[in-house]
């Protein structure tokens, strides 16, 4: 794995960083010559007690023996998640891998890769995988069989984060750096695009990172500058669903049936921001905020489908073996128009 090239981590984790001590780990990134750190909790969590709805509902999906380095995605059927990890801590480099809904043993969908494979996305009919590596994106089939084709993406800077539409509509962030002739002062941009699956009508919408699609493909849920923003899919109705000035909140995704959007966030009830990120839940309108998660355990990167509430989370590491891993969780819970 190159020096050279380093994960970009989102404000939110960054947060974490300054609030609790973490394992950090360098993994493969977004942003050429940018350090960033992968951050996990140490591991000093073995029970899992979080927000009384969904106390005793959080089981673990992926394998003990996995460290899951960065986003993942739930198959249309329902069937099968497909996360970015790695076995070999001499060698983490992240393939993409694949597991049962419900848990179970994971098979690796690529390998061989030095760059590492990251954010994958299943297109609407589940046959195939879009997924980055080393700033570019590429698709490959469900099985990994037939080799990885490369989508052309923006060409301006490096292309991260695809996630695919229902309509098979690609939206992605690209990362460019610009300097300053004058003052020498780089300003690192993150623009959303969308196209088709052959690189085609592409579109730059607006300024933004961690773009996921509404289940129908017409609108787009993203982080900016710590907030979280919506928008349609061509770019007009852009509404700000969160503005709160001392609290971050990133990593959106909308829920299956649309009605809701699960994110992270620092927030500390009645206190403001600063605390310990977990996973939240919210109305499409920015509305009724429900917290999920309470462990000091780096929770992240969360989907809610048909099939549950899945994350990120280094709850319940061994600390007999020193165990550091990021592992992928699932709150068995799909309505949220209740606390119960």
């Amino acid at each position: 794995m190159s020096s050279a090239r380093t994960r970009h981590v989102p404000a939110i984790l960054l947060v974490l960083a300054l609030v609790a001590g973490v394992v950090a780990f360098t993994v493969s990134c977004e942003t050429t010559g940018q350090q960033g750190l992968y951050e996990a909790a140490a591991g000093s969590f073995t029970t899992d007690i979080d927000e009384p709805s969904t106390r005793g509902l959080i089981q673990r999906v992926s394998p003990t023996d996995i460290h899951v380095t960065w986003r993942f995605t739930v198959s249309p059927d329902n069937q099968d998640i497909v996360f970015s990890g790695y076995q070999s801590q001499q060698q983490p480099v992240p393939d993409l891998w694949k597991t049962p809904v419900a848990g179970g043993a994971a098979t690796k969908i690529t390998s061989g890769s030095s760059d590492g494979a990251y954010s994958p996305s299943f297109t609407s009919d589940g046959k195939y995988i879009v997924y980055e590596s080393n700033g570019a994106l590429w698709m490959v089939r469900r099985d990994g069989a037939g080799g990885k084709r490369r989508i052309p993406g923006s060409g301006v800077g490096q292309d991260v984060s695809p996630d695919v539409s229902a309509k098979d509509i690609v939206v992605f962030t690209s990362i460019s750096r610009e300097s300053d002739p004058n003052s020498g002062n780089v300003t690192t941009r993150y623009l959303i695009w969308t196209s088709d699956l052959n690189g085609g009508s592409l579109t730059q919408l607006r300024e933004g990172r961690y773009p996921r699609w509404s289940p129908d493909g017409s609108a787009i849920v993203f982080e900016h500058n710590a907030d979280i923003w919506v928008v349609n899919a061509d770019g007009t109705g852009l509404t700000q669903l969160t503005a709160t000035k001392d609290i971050v909140e990133g990593l959106p995704s909308f829920s299956a049936d649309g009605k809701w959007i699960v994110y992270v966030s620092d927030e500390v009830p009645g206190k403001g921001g600063g605390g310990d990120v977990n996973v939240w839940v919210m109305d499409r309108e920015g509305s009724h905020k429900v917290q999920v998660t309470e462990l000091k355990s780096w929770d992240s990167w969360p989907t809610l489908t048909s099939a549950g509430l899945f994350f990120l989370s280094s709850r319940a590491n061994d600390q007999a073996k020193a165990e550091n891993y990021v592992r992928l969780w699932r709150v068995n819970k799909t309505d949220w128009s209740t606390g119960q």
